[in-house]
């Protein structure tokens, strides 16, 4: 690889981004000035409103009601003048007003509240107000408020009127909180779980730009052709462009960095200026979690940047490019949130997640939590990420298909049907709409008849899963056959099937002994849920509804529409880890998303190489009968085979499981490979 190349490559990008206002605008304006007025903005806006709300006066109606004839010496007068009083420590202004239809006034909105005093043994307080007028329920607050303040001052006065100790009483017991985390560290944790998720979002934006430039500008430009014919290899042109992008998103992400720091020290000394004494923080010990922020913003950006360029790649002009990153933000932002949730572990497993480990490696370093061990990792994991995207990114360059396509999304569903040629397998657009279509109506649709039916429901689902794609593939005359793989498979085959479901059934269950260990509370909740499904209904339904229905219905969608369509545009063992990710998150669930995705990529395996989705259909009904079993007859099999229901597994019990499980794979194997036809 030309070092050379690669550097003029490289400032040719650079030139062109910095001549784009929009990249100096993202780069710069944003973070430097955009960033500081909205804060600022915002601080001073809030600070108004709640000044408004404080000294706004609030008119209150009040009514008296006299119930019985008992009465606790309720002074009303007393009440009143307690309640209007602006000079206490509350310092509200509450104003009585007459009113001879209080409630309709109330409604009216001509007063901000109505106290009707039911007057029995002892006071009764009504609060009337409306929740969605904000001086009415300003008012409200301040009424509250009060009333806690007058119940406090009868007490008081009770108690002095017996002649009793009123703190004694009051107060029987007194309580002191010591603060044990330093100040650096309570500064640190509220740090930690804002600033990570500002910095990914800023870091893919200064990425966005400059990537939807160098690859989908460049084809609307028409100048891609002309940098192809340069004595430069694609290698080579890539890791220019790669490097130009990183560049700005890093630069972007600093001067955001930056800005958010002065933010900071300007807040921080208007806290000092108003509270010195007890806002003192040494902020130098800060600066090794300030170097190793940098570090993770630096890789971080590697990583986002050579992202965000493969899924530029794929777009034909500026436009669509937008419209293909939006699910990269989304995805990303969605992720990002983890920083907000507290008390998750950050171990080696999520240290390896994308995203997930530069937020929680930022939130453990701003409290002073260093392991040497997970900030190797994360860096380490990000740059082989970013390896990894720039190693896809040089294939989908010397792919002509890719490049030099028209662009655009084919959606043959809003065709007219006449115009519609007979035969063939979906597009790869029509397959992710139908997805989209069904995902959709399982979570609004099938979870609400789930709820409402059980497992009535859970049938109800799961014939609108199969109904989704069987309609598309319908309406848009497509093969049947060839499209969900309708062909009766020979003997071996559906014997290799049985096989290969035994060797991956296992694998997935040793998978899933280590993922219950990370996250159980998930896999109690998808125990939990089972066990509601199956309240009151016997073997053979559940059987039927949740062994045969979703081996036949779902796939259906994954293994027949889905693969079919992704098959079509990609490899077959792309088309295989597509379908396989997509059938993970189907099921809703981190630890099923890992079990789940092994199972659909067997699956898929076994159609690619027998043709028929009779084998995969063999393989899903078996896993399924499984876990129906387990669920009905757990006990007798436990009993049975006591070690595949312990918690823990000894070294030779894995190492059988292990072995019998390569064997089956093996065997299987071999099987559905008997009478298929070289390709």
């Amino acid at each position: 690889m030309g070092f050379r190349k690669i550097k003029a490559v490289y400032k040719k990008e650079m030139i062109d981004l910095l001549r784009d206002k929009k990249t100096l605008i993202m780069m710069v304006l944003v973070p430097l000035i955009l960033y500081p007025l909205i804060m600022i903005g915002a601080m001073l806006i809030t600070s108004a409103i709640a000044s408004n709300i404080q000294t706004g006066e609030y008119d209150v109606a009040v009514l008296y009601e006299e119930k019985e004839a008992l009465h606790s010496g309720f002074d009303r007068a007393e009440f009143e003048r307690f309640l209007t009083d602006s000079e206490d420590e509350l310092e509200y202004h509450l104003k009585i007003v007459d009113s001879t239809s209080p409630g309709e006034a109330l409604l009216a909105e001509e007063i901000d509240a109505l106290i009707i005093v039911e007057e029995w043994d002892k006071p009764v307080f009504n609060v009337q107000y409306l929740s969605s007028v904000t001086n009415s329920s300003a008012a409200s607050d301040m009424i509250e408020d009060k009333l806690k303040l007058y119940s406090e001052f009868i007490e008081e006065k009770l108690l002095n009127d017996l002649h009793l100790d009123v703190d004694a009483i009051m107060n029987p017991i007194s309580v002191e909180w010591q603060d044990k985390s330093t100040k650096e560290e309570s500064l640190g944790s509220i740090l930690g779980a804002i600033l990570p998720f500002l910095l990914i979002v800023s870091i893919l934006m200064g990425a966005i730009y400059p990537a939807i430039d160098t690859t989908a500008g460049e084809k609307e430009r028409g100048t891609l052709e002309t940098l192809l014919t340069l004595p430069v290899r694609n290698d080579e042109l890539i890791m220019g462009k790669f490097l130009a992008v990183a560049t700005v998103a890093v630069v972007s992400a600093l001067l955001n960095l930056l800005s958010m720091a002065f933010m900071g020290a300007y807040m921080y000394s208007m806290i000092l200026v108003a509270d010195h004494e007890s806002t003192v923080v040494n902020l130098t010990e800060f600066i090794p979690a300030v170097l190793i922020v940098i570090l993770c913003v630096v890789v971080f950006a590697l990583f986002i940047s050579a992202l965000a360029m493969c899924v530029t790649t794929f777009a034909k002009s500026f436009k669509e490019a937008n419209n293909y990153l939006t699910p990269l933000l989304l995805v990303v932002m969605f992720t990002g949130y983890i920083g907000f949730i507290p008390n998750i572990e950050f171990n080696s497993l999520m240290a390896s997640i994308p995203v997930v480990n530069i937020c929680l490696l930022i939130n453990n370093i701003l409290v002073f939590k260093y392991s040497f061990a997970t900030i190797i990792i994360t860096l380490v994991t990000n740059v082989i990420y970013a390896a990894l995207a720039v190693m896809l990114l040089s294939k989908l360059y010397n792919s002509e298909d890719i490049l030099f396509s028209e662009g655009g999304v084919s959606l043959q569903i809003f065709t007219d049907r006449r115009n519609l040629k007979k035969g063939g397998v979906p597009n790869f657009s029509d397959a992710v709409l139908v997805i989209a279509v069904s995902m959709l109506l399982i979570l609004y649709v099938g979870s609400i008849l789930q709820m409402k039916y059980l497992m009535g429901g859970l049938l109800a689902t799961q014939l609108m899963i199969i109904a989704v794609p069987v309609f598309f593939a319908w309406y848009t005359k497509k093969d049947m056959r060839e499209t969900f793989s309708l062909k009766v498979p020979k003997i071996p085959h559906v014997f290799g099937a049985v096989f290969m479901e035994i060797g991956v059934f296992i694998v997935v269950m040793l998978v899933s002994l280590v993922l219950t260990t990370i996250w159980p509370e998930d896999a109690q909740n998808v125990g939990n849920s089972f066990e509601i499904l199956l309240e009151g209904v016997g073997f053979v339904p559940a059987l039927l509804i949740m062994a045969l229905a979703p081996a036949v219905c779902e796939e259906a969608l994954f293994r027949g529409y889905l693969y079919s369509a992704s098959k079509k545009k990609f490899k077959p063992y792309t088309a295989m880890l597509i379908v396989a990710a997509v059938f993970g998150i189907y099921h809703l669930s981190l630890v099923k998303f890992f079990t789940t995705g092994i199972l659909g990529f067997a699956f898929c395996y076994v159609v690619y190489r027998t043709e028929s989705i009779v084998t995969s259909s063999v393989m899903h009904f078996l896993n399924n009968l499984v876990s129906v079993v387990v669920m009905f007859y757990g006990d007798r099999l436990a009993k049975a085979i006591p070690f595949l229901f312990q918690e823990t597994a000894a070294v030779s019990d894995v190492l059988l499981l292990l072995a019998t499980a390569v064997f089956c794979v093996g065997a299987g194997n071999f099987l559905i490979g008997i009478g298929r036809k070289k390709a």
